[in-house]
């Protein structure tokens, strides 16, 4: 599902757990990540276009990053001023969260891709 949303600031997180370490710095790009918290730089002072799903559409965007983050079987998307704006249940543990944009610094218009983390079993 695709929701319209007006952040209060100029930075979604992505959590997975509700005690969670926000990244400090952007270093430059439109997002980055700690161990269990995504943060995307989105346009500011306009309403956002934002879907989180296992296959969003992402015709138009290009490919922001992937990260790896730790859940305890819930992503939620909020500001920071923890506003929820949406969640998807996860199995806990990693899973993998693909940004799409619409544009490399600050998008108006972003897709979050989550999918499992594939791990080799040991034999």
């Amino acid at each position: 599902m695709t929701l319209t949303i007006s952040p209060p600031s100029s930075v979604l997180l992505v959590v997975g757990r509700e005690e969670f370490t926000p990244p400090r710095t952007f270093g430059g790009r439109a997002c980055t990540a700690t161990d269990d918290c995504l943060a995307v730089a989105v346009a500011a002072g306009t309403p956002v276009e934002l879907t989180l799903a296992p296959a969003p559409d992402t015709s138009g965007l290009v490919e922001l990053d992937r990260f790896e983050i730790e859940t305890e079987g819930l992503l939620s998307v909020r500001d920071v001023y923890s506003r929820e704006y949406d969640t998807m249940g996860t199995a806990p543990g990693r899973v993998a969260v693909t940004v799409w944009g619409d544009d490399e610094d600050a998008p108006a218009r972003v897709a979050l891709q989550v999918s499992p983390v594939d791990r080799p079993i040991s034999g």
